[in-house]
Formats: structure tokens, C-alpha cells, sequence
């Protein structure tokens, strides 16, 4: 699992969060009725994953989309330039096929940026837990023992709008 090890070095938008927690240098204010609970770390790396596996099964429908050689608009017939000119931007929208006129405002790209606040999300989680199970064996304990088998995250799996399956996301088993 690739979550597994404790987190390097980001360059992402938490990537001073990141150095700080590995540093022991984070530090957040909390009223007295807030508690550190390992299920929640859990919970949010095992969904992080989920969620970043997702990004990159959108990434390959962008892909398929982008690649794709034959529409059925019209593209490959003599004289329907507007046929090609309409592929062309499709394929741009979905991933730069053409450097020279795509812009990375694509749907592969925009899901790559996801991925990478999400994995900021998770490692920044990941290295603060890290710092509990160093200092907190009750903690360990628990954290190392839902981590064992976290069981099936629900971001991916196909939902009915307006019907909510029990456990919600990020809820334990």
C-alpha cells in the first residue's frame, strides 16, 4: 500500500504543514471537549487513497476520451472542417492532445491537481498520526489496529441519489 511509509517532502499547498508535522512543529488549539481519535486518522488515509485511486480511473476515461481515433462526427470526411476543429477541442478538453493549442485547462489535468491537494490531505495526516503513535501506545494500538483492516472506503462505489448506505464515509464499521 502505497500509504504506508511515513511522507516525504511535499511541493504542494500543504507542503509547510507537512515539514512542520514532521518536525514536531505543528501545532493546533483545541477546546477541551476535542479528542485525537485514531479511527478518524483511519479513516481519512484509507479514504484519501480511495479517493486519489478514483482521480486516476477518471484520468484514464479523460485519456480514452482524448485518444480516441473515430467520433462518427465527421472528422475524417473531405471538407467538414468544423467536424475536425469540434474533435480537436473535445480531445484538448479532455487531455492535451495538441501542445500547440491545448491548454491545461483539461479535465486530466485539473483531476491531476486534485490528486495532489489529496495527497497533501493524506500525507499530512499520515505524519501527524505518525507523531501520535510515537508518543501515544493507546493510540498505536488502536490506530495500528483499524489500519490492519480499514475495511472498504465508499468513495468509487456507485450510489442512488438521495439513498445513504450505511457506514457514511469516513464512519467506522
Amino acid at each position: 500500500m502505497s500509504g504506508d511509509s511515513t511522507a516525504l517532502s511535499s511541493s504542494g499547498p500543504l507542503a509547510s504543514a507537512i515539514k512542520d508535522a514532521q518536525d514536531g512543529k505543528l501545532t493546533v488549539s483545541f477546546s477541551d471537549k476535542v479528542r485525537v481519535n485514531a479511527d478518524e486518522f483511519v479513516y481519512i488515509e484509507r479514504d484519501c487513497e480511495a479517493f486519489k485511486e478514483e482521480i486516476r480511473r477518471l484520468q484514464r476515461i479523460a485519456e480514452r476520451i482524448s485518444n480516441r481515433k473515430n467520433w462518427g462526427l465527421g472528422e475524417s470526411t473531405d471538407g467538414m472542417i468544423s467536424a475536425a476543429t469540434l474533435v480537436a477541442r473535445f480531445r484538448g478538453k479532455a487531455k492535451i492532445a495538441d501542445p500547440a493549442t491545448d491548454s491545461n485547462n483539461n479535465v486530466y489535468d485539473i483531476l491531476e491537481q486534485h490528486y495532489q491537494i489529496v495527497d497533501d490531505i493524506q500525507n499530512l495526516h499520515r505524519t501527524i498520526a505518525q507523531k501520535y503513535v510515537e508518543q501515544d501506545q493507546a493510540f498505536a494500538a488502536r490506530y495500528n489496529e483499524l489500519k490492519a483492516d480499514w475495511g472498504v472506503s465508499q468513495i468509487g462505489s456507485p450510489t442512488q441519489l438521495g439513498v445513504t448506505t450505511p457506514p457514511a464515509i469516513g464512519a467506522s464499521k
